[in-house]
């Protein structure tokens, strides 16, 4: 957990005085921003290699939660835990947040090229910012707010600078930003209940809700009568995801928030967007610019300069 608000703050996110509970806790180094900046490769990976997923987009959701809640109660019961009462309804906000993302997101990518789809996520720190405020006391700066305007800016000139590869219609548009609030929300209910939750008691609780979830939209919407169209290649990209930016990814966001203010870690993962601009490249054949390139410049060197001092 990051420090009180007293002293020098070198991230430029100050924070209220944390909750008796919490004192007694001692922060772990540098070891939270490693585990962002992991966070950060593994969930960059995720559009581009979504995309190759030919199943249709709710048959696909339905499958990557299932497969993901069934591998964190396997992790579970080898290692003699399982879901309490307690952990189950205090993840159940972050669980359907996640849940209404995935919906969203697959939809988009159906609807919208993933450039378009990163930068409009990439407005998640401004959603975050909004909220770090109201629950956590997370004061930000007007250098902070400065330098995350110019991150964002660079996202959009790292679109903008696609020009013709850049197409969407307005059920993408619309996806992407509903993936954007979901996901905003997600990580604020996150940063909340990692405060009484373990990694793993919250992402499981998080992947169970979401799977509850997508199961009646995908019955209703047709969705479960195309399980036999997810082949063998589809399985392997869905194992893929699941080692990487899902199980893998969220269990170490799962951690890693909890000792890193919220707002921050939204910032951080920024980078995600040029992960995936840079990815779509050998995966797709999307191939950047150099206005892209520049936008995917300016992006990295805000955010490495909100980190300066770490």
């Amino acid at each position: 957990m990051a420090g009180p608000s007293t002293g020098p703050n070198p991230t430029g996110v100050a924070l209220d005085p944390p909750a008796p509970a919490e004192r007694s806790e001692a922060a772990p180094g540098v070891l939270p921003y490693v585990g962002l900046a992991t966070v950060l490769l593994l969930w960059g990976l995720g559009p581009p290699v979504s995309k190759l997923i030919t199943a249709p987009p709710l048959t696909a959701s339905f499958a990557r939660l299932w497969t993901s809640s069934l591998a964190m109660l396997a992790v579970g019961l080898v290692s003699g835990h399982r879901p309490s009462r307690a952990s189950m309804r205090t993840s159940l906000i972050g669980g359907v947040a996640f849940g209404l993302n995935s919906l969203v997101f697959f939809t988009a990518l159906s609807n919208a090229s993933i450039a378009t789809i990163t930068v409009i996520g990439s407005l998640q720190p401004a959603v975050v910012m909004l909220g770090a405020s109201r629950l956590f006391g997370e004061r930000v700066n007007r250098r902070v707010i400065a330098w995350t305007a110019v991150a964002i800016g660079g996202a959009v000139v790292a679109v903008l600078g696609a020009g013709a590869s850049v197409h969407s219609n307005v059920l993408g548009v619309l996806c992407s930003i509903g993936s954007l609030l979901a996901m905003g929300v997600y990580f604020l209910a996150s940063k909340q209940a990692r405060r009484s939750l373990g990694a793993w008691e919250y992402v499981t609780g998080v992947m169970l809700w979401a799977s509850i979830l997508v199961t009646p939209v995908v019955a209703v919407g047709g969705g479960l009568g195309h399980l036999d169209a997810i082949d063998h290649i589809d399985w392997f990209w869905l194992f893929v995801m699941l080692i990487g930016p899902g199980v893998g990814g969220q269990l170490i966001m799962g951690w890693s928030v909890r000792w890193v203010p919220v707002s921050l870690s939204a910032m951080i993962l920024l980078g995600s967007t040029v992960v995936s601009i840079l990815a779509a490249w050998p995966i797709h054949g999307e191939q950047p610019t150099v206005v892209q390139l520049v936008g995917c410049t300016i992006t990295l060197g805000a955010v490495g300069l909100i980190l300066q001092g770490r």
